[in-house]
């Protein structure tokens, strides 16, 4: 097997699905997604530089990001009260409203897809992906994000 050639075709499948139906079922940027589904899943204040770090995002690129999510009004900054220099986000409970919904339209349309590819297809594709993801991040394949009550009206 030509391993270049693999891995190029890789590249190119996965930037166009985060670009393509995955991206766009979530209707944010690419990159907004995954820092926004982070930040609610967390629940808390984050330094943007971890944040960054975490996700393995290069700062200016998670300040673009976090730029873009601001003026959506899903996220806000704030000074860290113990040290006036430092810059924390979190999720608004807007950003975690509209987290919520675009990961439950997200599954929706991935699962779509996939069903279109029959069960066999399917398991194949899953298989391969939680192998290169255990192999890419040296990490268990995949983590559940916590739950979340619903919110009372």
């Amino acid at each position: 097997m030509d391993y270049e050639a693999a891995a190029r075709k890789l590249i190119v499948y996965s930037q166009g699905l985060a670009k393509g139906s995955l991206g766009t079922a979530r209707s944010l940027a690419v990159g907004e997604a995954p820092v926004l589904q982070y930040l609610s899943d967390k629940g808390t204040e984050m330094n943007p530089s971890v944040l960054a770090d975490t996700l393995g995002y290069t700062r200016p690129r998670m300040t673009r990001i976090l730029d873009s999510l601001v003026a959506k009004g899903y996220v806000e900054r704030k000074n860290d009260i113990n040290d006036r220099r430092k810059v924390l986000v979190r999720a608004t409970p807007e950003g975690v409203e509209h987290a919520q919904k675009q990961g439950e339209n997200s599954v929706n349309a991935v699962a779509n897809q996939l069903s279109s590819l029959g069960d066999k297809s399917a398991q194949e594709l899953l298989n391969v992906l939680e192998k290169a993801y255990s192999i890419t991040y040296d990490r268990e394949p995949f983590e559940k994000p916590r739950k979340r009550r619903a919110r009372e009206h």
